[in-house]
Parts: C-alpha cells; sequence; structure tokens
C-alpha cells in the first residue's frame, strides 16, 4: 500500500492529472468568492462578508470576520492585517483581524472594479477584468497612487493573481488563458502561458506547478511552469463551478461556487518525490499504439496501474519489446517494474 501511495505522490509531481474524491467542508454558504488561509483559519469573502473557519475542526462553522461591504472579492494578509477588494466599490479595504469588531478602513479607492489581490512586501497588485488592467501600488503610502504592469486592449481581462519571483501569472475568465508579464521589465503587453481553458479564474503556485480552477469545465487543472507547452492537464474533475482554490499542506481547498460550498482533496500533493531512479525511459509519451522501455537489458514483469490503483494489465517484457496501449482509455497510468522502477505515462 504505501508503494501504491509513493506512485500516486509521484504522479501527481509529474503534472498528471487524476479523478479524485472531494469532501465538503462547509455548505450551505452564500455566493463565496475567494479564499485565504492563514496558519490554521480558511477565510472566505460573500458579496457583503468575510467568514473564517478552523481548517483543523473536522467540521467547522463559519465564523464572522467583517461584514458591510461591498462585493468583497479578492483577499491579502500582511501579520494582522487582511486586506480586502471591494469589487462593486472601487476600492480596497483593510481590517486588523485582532479587533472582535472591526470597521473597514480605506486603502485606496477611486479604483473601478477591483478583483483579486497579490501582496508581496509593501507592494499590493489587484486585478481589474472592466478595465483590462492588472495595476499595483505600496500599501504604505497614505495617498498612494497605482501603477499599471499588465495591459491590453484585446482579449485581456484578469482575475486569478499569482507571483513567482519577477513573473506575475493572471488568470483570464473569458479569454481562457493564464497570462504572464515580467514586472521587472516595463512591458506591460501580457504573453500567453496555458490557452485552452475553460473559464480560469483562481489560480495558485506550488513549487513550478500551476494549478487553475476551470470554472466553467468543473475541475482543476495543472500545468509545469517548466514546461514549455501552453497545455494544462486535469487534476481533479467533476466539481460544480470551481471559482477559487487554496493550499495547506498537501490538502487542496476548493470554493464550488455552483454548490455554494467548499470542499477539499486530501493528500493531493502526496509525498514530494520524483520518479525512482531508473536507467530506463519510456517512449513514446503520451501514447498511442504502445509504450518502450529504453536501455532495457533484461526482461523484467511488469504492472499497468490505473491512477486510482487498479490493476490493469501485466506480464513480462523483454529487451526491444512494445507493451501494447490500444486496449486502454485516454487517462493516465502508471507502468511497474518488478525491479522498483515506476514510469508515469498518459494514453491519448
Amino acid at each position: 500500500m504505501k508503494s501504491f501511495y509513493n506512485l500516486i505522490a509521484i504522479l501527481f509531481f509529474g503534472i498528471l492529472g487524476i479523478q479524485a474524491q472531494t469532501i465538503d467542508v462547509v455548505t450551505g454558504l452564500n455566493n463565496p468568492t475567494r479564499l485565504l488561509l492563514n496558519g490554521n483559519d480558511l477565510y472566505f469573502s460573500t458579496p457583503s462578508e468575510v467568514f473564517k473557519i478552523d481548517i483543523t475542526q473536522s467540521s467547522p462553522t463559519p465564523v464572522s470576520v467583517v461584514n458591510g461591504l461591498t462585493t468583497a472579492t479578492g483577499m491579502a494578509m500582511d501579520g494582522n492585517i487582511l486586506y480586502i477588494a471591494e469589487f462593486n466599490a472601487g476600492r480596497i479595504s483593510k481590517i486588523d483581524i485582532t479587533d472582535p469588531t472591526p470597521t473597514p478602513e480605506i486603502v485606496i479607492s477611486g479604483l473601478n472594479t477591483p478583483n483579486c489581490l497579490y501582496l508581496d512586501g509593501n507592494i499590493m497588485y489587484y486585478s481589474d477584468n472592466n478595465s483590462r488592467i492588472v495595476a499595483r501600488f505600496d500599501v504604505t503610502d497614505p495617498s498612494p497612487t497605482t501603477e499599471i504592469v499588465a495591459t491590453s486592449a484585446v482579449n485581456f481581462d484578469p482575475i486569478g493573481l499569482m507571483l513567482q519571483g519577477n513573473i506575475l501569472y493572471m488568470g483570464q475568465g473569458q479569454a481562457n488563458r493564464i497570462s504572464k508579464v515580467d514586472i521587472t521589465s516595463g512591458v506591460t503587453q501580457p504573453t500567453d502561458v496555458v490557452l485552452g481553458l475553460n473559464r480560469p479564474i483562481g489560480i495558485r503556485i506550488v513549487g513550478n506547478n500551476l494549478y487553475i480552477t476551470e470554472r466553467n469545465g468543473n475541475k482543476i487543472s495543472v500545468k509545469d511552469l517548466t514546461n514549455g507547452t501552453t497545455a494544462a492537464t486535469d487534476l481533479v474533475t467533476g466539481l460544480n463551478l470551481p471559482r477559487d482554490i487554496e493550499f495547506a499542506g498537501s490538502t487542496i481547498y476548493i470554493i464550488e461556487s455552483g454548490a455554494n460550498k467548499i470542499s477539499k482533496v486530501e493528500n493531493i500533493l502526496g509525498v514530494e518525490a520524483s520518479i525512482f531512479n531508473s536507467n530506463h525511459k519510456l517512449f513514446p509519451n503520451p501514447a498511442e499504439d504502445f509504450i518502450q522501455l529504453s536501455n532495457l537489458t533484461e526482461s523484467f514483469s511488469y504492472t499497468i496501474y490505473s491512477v486510482l490503483g487498479n490493476k490493469i494489465s501485466e506480464g513480462i517484457l523483454q529487451p526491444n519489446e512494445k507493451i501494447n496501449t490500444n486496449n486502454l482509455q485516454s487517462g493516465v497510468y502508471i507502468l511497474s517494474l518488478n525491479n522498483g522502477s515506476s514510469f508515469r505515462f498518459v494514453k491519448n
């Protein structure tokens, strides 16, 4: 059983998709919009209020943090200060989360429709999908002014934001893509990272992996940022209009806006691992009709598993022999040899 979970961990870190079982965390919410994790507290915004739940509790009860907001959307945290984008009010406010009865204080106003937030030190980035911009300002400035870091007059409606080094990634819901800009370059025209998505909104980065909520695709997909292709792979499917995600260790929390709930998938990252050391390489990958291992000098017993652990087939693999994959359905599989080597592959 342990070896099977190791295989699953390998699978995830190899950027391959699976179907996973979701667990309801809290239900009966009122149009939850964005997620933010601070310690054991998972904050979520609703149109007029921000709540939090303790994720260490088996059946958490939402606790109101602040109300009286105007279409609260994105959030960012700095110590005890919670920043909140108020979409329809055209402003970003803040509260002290240690205050039992906080009153929102305006940080910046006169914006159009601020949506998602990302705080990097003292610099706050915010998306405005209706103005077709991502801009930034200094939160320590008593009279902040904004600077546009990304904009395009064509097919640009940024929502979700994530920063990795100098690269700012932006989810574009209606444009069905993820784009990026280098915030140090002075170039505001975004370039494409992922195409062919289905209303991507919330995004997160873990390591080199970009995780994407595809709202209208009812799924979460993942893209290896070290891979030069513009395709993402399905990770969690069968969701109900997922709007945002947040990671707590190896657990991913998901806003399913179509069901007005927050759900989770546990152990989605598994143990940080890579393919078992092996002198052999599996090809072609993705596969159509067959797979084969290079540098094979002796015969091995092999087993092919689905990502759910079901044994699909087994046999003896000889040097230079091909394994027929014609009968496999499209999806992700693991080829395991009796010498301990394992290989992930995709059947188209």
